[in-house]
């Protein structure tokens, strides 16, 4: 062997060394399963305990389903079983797909994150700026700073509101748009919603505080303009197909109907109870980006796994490498305080050390109304999602969901 020879194999030999020792994906950490347990005990007692009717969960780590669970019941009346690859009503977990979409039309230049919004919707020019939103909507008013930005709409940042809140502006404006819980408003396009979220006024200047918001329904609306498709035909051509999401729409098949997860909540005596409505699965015409998908657990993943794969999965390209690295960087600063950010799109982990369960800095996330949730580490190689139906809304299963599993990690 000569010198020159020599040298090239033990560069080769130094190089795969160095690959293995120090790529992220190869020197891979795995995951006790007896350590999940716990969390299945946990979902099981809350169960039994009449707290949630069922759970599914399912835990995607270094290109594999290592753990898929599926406890208790699809409706808790009637005690038919929870079956596993369910359909659930996702709720707020419609929002990051929608950013994707977003994100797809950035990359083939026909928009821009700086773009004002109001170029794609004229509506949008005569905005104002409550001045106390203890006064409800039609309160005093002032101007608007700044236009809203195209980013601003992704990291909630535009001012805009989702009427949660307690004050009466919030009140005011969740019945502009939404009616009640149990009597919803009778629109049946996303044009007649987001005329309704005009019609208030904006809760903050734009780009002053993060906010969350109906915003991804404006971005659905300029999906729906820009592309002239119905959105729910965009994202099933430019997504769901590409991603083999067969379970996921605005709308489910009859056939499916036995899949679906009831909506579940407490009653006045804090009984578990059926909600007395229920999602419509057919006949939906309102193709909203806040909230509106049905979905599987399985079809969430394919979703995720893209994400956590770069944009990518089994040779199919939904976004670039350099678009997944802007929807998982946190875009606004300290808006929600010390150990949480937020993307364009997703919630960003940025301190895990202020939190109280464990998890990697880095970690995007987000959740549905009616507790759904997933989270990504690519850190660690590893997506979880946990799906129930209940309302209203709260963070103790997303806290034990954390616990349980960044603890199994070896």
């Amino acid at each position: 062997m000569n010198d020159k020879t020599y040298f090239r194999s033990n560069l080769l030999i130094l190089n795969l060394v160095f690959f293995f020792l120090f790529d992220p994906l190869l020197s891979q950490t795995k995951i006790d399963i007896n350590e999940l347990v716990g969390f299945e005990n946990f979902i099981s007692d809350e169960i039994k305990e009449g707290e949630i009717a069922g759970a599914e969960v399912l835990i995607f780590k270094n290109n594999n389903i290592i753990w898929h669970k599926n406890l208790g019941y699809r409706n808790y009346s009637s005690k038919s079983p929870l079956k596993k690859n369910s359909i659930y009503y996702i709720q707020s977990m419609t929002k990051p797909i929608i950013s994707v979409a977003i994100m797809q039309l950035i990359e083939k230049g026909q928009l821009k994150l700086d773009d004002l919004a109001e170029s794609y919707i004229p509506e949008m020019k005569n905005l104002k700026v409550i001045i106390d939103p203890n006064k409800g909507i039609d309160g005093p008013v002032k101007d608007i700073e700044r236009k809203i930005t195209i980013k601003q709409l992704l990291t909630h940042t535009s001012g805009l509101s989702h009427g949660l809140g307690e004050n009466l502006y919030e009140k005011q404006l969740f019945k502009l748009m939404y009616n009640e819980l149990f009597d919803p408003a009778d629109y049946v396009k996303l044009e007649q919603r987001i005329e309704a979220l005009f019609k208030a006024p904006l809760i903050s200047q734009p780009g002053v505080k993060w906010y969350y918001s109906a915003s991804t329904d404006v971005l659905a609306l300029i999906l729906q303009r820009i592309t002239k498709n119905p959105i729910n035909r965009y994202l099933k051509e430019n997504i769901f197909d590409p991603l083999e999401m067969n379970d996921t729409g605005y709308n489910v098949n009859l056939n499916k109907e036995e899949r679906i997860m009831m909506v579940h909540l407490k009653n006045e005596e804090g009984e578990l109870i059926l909600s007395p409505t229920q999602v419509p699965i057919q006949g939906n015409t309102l193709y909203g980006g806040t909230h509106g998908l049905f979905s599987s657990i399985e079809d969430y993943l394919q979703f995720c796994r893209m994400i956590l794969n770069n944009g990518k999965l089994n040779g199919k390209n939904i976004l670039s490498k350099k678009s997944v690295k802007l929807i998982i960087k946190n875009h606004v600063q300290n808006f929600l305080g010390s150990s949480r950010g937020f993307g364009l799109g997703f919630g960003v982990l940025v301190n895990a050390e202020k939190e109280s369960s464990p998890a990697n800095n880095g970690q995007i996330y987000w959740g549905g109304y009616f507790k759904t949730h997933f989270f990504i580490d690519h850190k660690e190689d590893l997506i979880a999602i946990f799906m129930t139906q209940k309302f209203p809304d709260s963070y103790e299963y997303v806290v034990e969901l954390n616990k349980y599993i960044y603890r199994a990690i070896q």
